[in-house]
């Protein structure tokens, strides 16, 4: 009995839901905000693996750049 008014009020429930997605409307219609959020990035290949970082996590070495500071280092080696 108690597992029958616990199913009843979940079909309410649902069919409540899909009522009010139905008839509804959002007044004020939500804009895509990942194009403010995202931005693209240059990128630069690294000079010991050859992986493509963004240049703002690239090491600069003598004018090389490197997907980090262990690959410089074991390129000046």
């Amino acid at each position: 009995m108690f597992i029958r008014l616990i199913l009843l009020f979940a079909i309410i429930a649902i069919l409540l839901w899909l009522i009010k997605r139905l008839f509804v409307e959002d007044p004020a219609p939500r804009e895509i905000e990942h194009h403010t959020k995202t931005r693209s990035e240059n990128m630069r290949q690294c000079k010991f693996c050859g992986v493509h970082a963004p240049e703002t996590s690239i090491v600069l070495v003598n004018g090389n750049p490197y997907c980090s500071q262990d690959h410089a280092d074991r390129d000046q080696q």
